[in-house]
């Protein structure tokens, strides 16, 4: 990322970091709040300054749980390798929580006070299209939900949004490792998200469970521990999510044990009658799919 960041594209800009101050580091790391304040506070009665809170229209009653905006670096002025490894390493530790602390960084020509504007508008212009008082688009999961699950048209709507902000790069699931979503100048189609997309959204909770289940107890199984994790794992929760919801299941534990043993067995388990003959029974009685595939003693090793 240092690279990329310093690169002449970038050196010209401002680099920011955003983090989400729902999520509380310990005050003895130079990323917590307190950590912060210590590198990059500074007393100033006017001009821009290094620390930006960034009002999200649903927690702004709350300054201090909204996000924090930090100017790395200026225009024209080098970043150093140590501040980036520390926050590369933050991102990798909890690239599985529920929650991250890590949420991308921003290269653009915008002025701190600007960009937390941007931020908001952004947020509430997807909120609109959602329907919803807000979207917190920044959430690393959600952005790469949404950049993965998106068709090209949905991509081009999103994209469209960061058309001030030269570059963005949020954490994903995969080591912490960052992508890159940016405005690459297609044209500009005044057309909202399209129904199924939304649709998707609306089961994102579930699917983010589901992921991060899988993600952090795979290993227990043997065919699994030297394996990395699928680059796909993502579109493939969500498409056992939906299969899910098509099958009539509706107790999130039927759910999410489909989807475990999906992305697990894959096709073995999701076409095998026997399973099937035990979807009837957990319609019945929510909650009892894993009951009835355990007590059918189905063999579903490769």
């Amino acid at each position: 990322m240092l690279t990329e960041l310093n690169k002449r594209a970038s050196f010209n800009k401002y680099r920011y970091l955003l983090v989400d101050n729902l999520v509380v580091l310990n005050s003895v790391s130079p990323l917590s709040h307190k950590g912060l304040q210590s590198l990059y506070g500074e007393e100033k009665s006017f001009g821009e300054r290094k620390l930006t809170t960034v009002l999200r229209t649903d927690l702004d009653y709350d300054p201090s749980v909204c996000p924090t905006l930090v100017m790395l670096a200026e225009p024209y002025q080098f970043l150093e390798q140590a501040i980036i490894d520390k926050i590369t390493m933050q991102a990798t530790v909890e690239c599985f929580w529920s929650k991250r602390y890590i949420c991308a960084f921003i290269v653009t020509d915008l002025k701190p006070s600007i960009l937390a504007k941007q931020i908001i508008n952004i947020g509430n212009n997807i909120a609109k299209t959602l329907r919803q008082r807000y979207y917190p688009f920044f959430e690393p999961f959600r952005m790469q939900f949404l950049h993965e699950s998106g068709s090209d048209q949905d991509n081009v709507w999103l994209k469209a949004q960061f058309s001030q902000i030269e570059n963005y790069y949020y954490p994903s699931i995969h080591n912490g490792e960052f992508i890159r979503y940016t405005n690459d100048d297609k044209p500009i189609i005044e057309k909202e998200w399209n129904t199924q997309y939304c649709e998707r959204l609306k089961k994102i909770r579930v699917i983010r469970t589901l992921v991060n289940a899988w993600a952090n107890n795979r290993t227990q199984f043997e065919e699994q521990k030297n394996v990395p994790l699928e680059k796909q794992v993502i579109i493939q929760a969500t498409q056992l999510i939906e299969q899910a919801d098509k099958l009539g299941l509706t107790d999130v534990a039927d759910i999410l044990f489909w989807g475990l043993n999906g992305l697990r067995y894959q096709h073995v388990f999701t076409t095998h009658p026997q399973v099937l003959e035990q979807i009837p029974k957990a319609q019945q009685s929510p909650g009892t799919l894993s009951k009835h595939v355990i007590d059918a003693n189905i063999n579903l090793e490769i």
